[in-house]
């Protein structure tokens, strides 16, 4: 049977349970090397103590490098940035982003949009937006009228007599495409 550590392990070793006597060790690890031989079961939590437990000693370290390797890194990377001018670039990009912002919105309150290849658009579902469909449909008509003409076409090619009435009704459709 193992024995285990039944409560938080901190960095301080004295805490672990001594498996031979039963009972709660206040040994350092000098004392425990030169005053006993370590059991199999004491060395296993000395070696848990460094093993990869979450909030453990190694997650830790780790943990701890991470964030001071994060802080340097952006130490480091805002020093070169202002050796070499990027940070008067960054602030000139900042100023363009919000003119930029700022021109989008007043292109929508007249009811415009550009999209990703700068073309622009209208805002849908607004009055212009309707005003511009009426005036197509308007001028060219609609999908629907197309798709019309053409089924009326296809029911009367099913009933022509010769090739002549064929060319006539494909000769009436043909200009629409």
């Amino acid at each position: 049977m193992m024995l285990t550590i039944s409560h938080r392990v901190r960095t301080d070793i004295r805490d672990i349970i001594v498996a031979e006597a039963g009972e709660k060790g206040n040994k350092t690890i000098k004392e425990m090397n030169t005053n006993s031989n370590l059991s199999l079961a004491n060395r296993k939590q000395l070696a848990d103590m460094l093993g990869n437990q979450y909030d453990g000693m190694r997650y830790r370290a780790i943990q701890k490098f991470r964030e001071q390797r994060e802080e340097l890194e952006k130490k480091l990377i805002k020093e070169y940035a202002e050796q070499k001018g990027a940070t008067k670039l960054v602030s000139q990009i900042e100023i363009t982003e919000r003119k930029l912002k700022d021109l989008r919105d007043e292109l929508s309150h007249l009811d415009f949009s550009l999209d990703s290849d700068l073309d622009l658009r209208v805002v849908s579902h607004t009055s212009l937006d309707r005003t511009i469909d009426s005036r197509i449909e308007k001028e060219l008509g609609t999908a629907d009228a197309i798709d019309a003409r053409f089924r009326s076409a296809q029911i009367a090619m099913m009933t022509i007599a010769s090739l002549e009435d064929a060319e006539k009704i494909l000769n009436s459709v043909s200009a629409l495409c």
